[in-house]
């Protein structure tokens, strides 16, 4: 079974079920949680909201979910068959669509303790460099900390209002921050003339990723908390608002771990 966070009409039918209970009765659990923590206050506490609506979900769950949506946004180029999910260092560090792009502005990568990125054979240390781009690239390569992990967001309802929608959509990240080393419009005018936008949504065994701030939780706790992260989402439905997509789950693939495309449920451009 999993949460199936598609639409909220979705979301309403799994959560009844996970529960087993009526939507009158989840009514009635959303407008609780409305007059405890909410009514009469200026502030919602999100924190007491997610631990009312634990302690229910732990009382009330009668299924295993042994799976999760796992909805993953990127623009990929034309000949680039492969829907697998792979991590940067594997995107980067391997013979890859996007690598070989990259290596046609004398872009390439290798990694050694952490992503080492060269530029015509020759690595650029940057560490020595201190400009805005050298400390962004610095940080997504993993010199000081490594984060390599293939993401992808917990709900597709809203995420066309995502921040990181408007982000991804002309291309990986770090293009916008290689204008220090290339003519980074000329890269990325290719690129998009070379490529699509995509949806990709996934149905991800639920032992195989964590969520963002909550990588300490096991299986089972997983599992409490996906179903909580629903009920928050349903109650913004019906007493605040999912116009910025700002309270959807990161979620990523533990130990750097490939999606395989065996768990592709569709592939969208958009």
């Amino acid at each position: 079974m999993y949460i199936n966070t598609t639409l909220q009409i979705m979301m309403v039918k799994s959560i009844c079920e996970a529960l087993n209970i009526c939507k009158d009765d989840l009514n009635d659990l959303l407008d609780i949680c409305y007059i405890e923590f909410q009514k009469e206050r200026s502030v919602i506490i999100l924190d007491d909201q997610y631990d009312y609506f634990m302690d229910y979900v732990k009382k009330h769950l009668c299924i295993n979910i042994d799976y999760v949506n796992f909805y993953h946004l990127s623009r990929r180029l034309n000949d680039n068959k492969d829907d697998n999910g792979y991590s940067l260092d594997k995107v980067l560090c391997n013979d890859t669509s996007l690598s070989r792009f990259l290596k046609r502005y004398g872009f390439t990568f290798k990694y050694d303790q952490y992503i080492r990125m060269y530029l015509n054979e020759k690595e650029i240390n940057l560490s020595e460099l201190n400009d805005y781009s050298s400390i962004f690239l610095k940080q997504v390569l993993g010199s000081n900390y490594q984060d390599y992990s293939f993401k992808g967001f917990a709900f597709s309802d809203a995420i066309e209002k995502n921040e990181i929608y408007e982000i991804v959509k002309d291309g990986p990240e770090l293009f916008g921050y290689l204008f220090s080393f290339v003519n980074s419009d000329e890269l990325l005018e290719d690129f998009i003339s070379n490529s699509k936008f995509y949806k990709f949504e996934y149905l991800v065994p639920i032992e195989q990723i964590y969520f963002e701030n909550y990588e300490e939780l096991t299986n089972e706790e997983k599992q409490y908390h996906i179903v909580v992260k629903a009920l928050q989402r349903l109650y913004a439905y019906k007493y605040d608002s999912v116009d910025y997509d700002d309270d959807n789950p990161v979620i990523g693939m533990i130990d750097d771990l490939t999606l395989d495309s065996q768990y592709l449920v569709s592939k969208t451009e958009i």
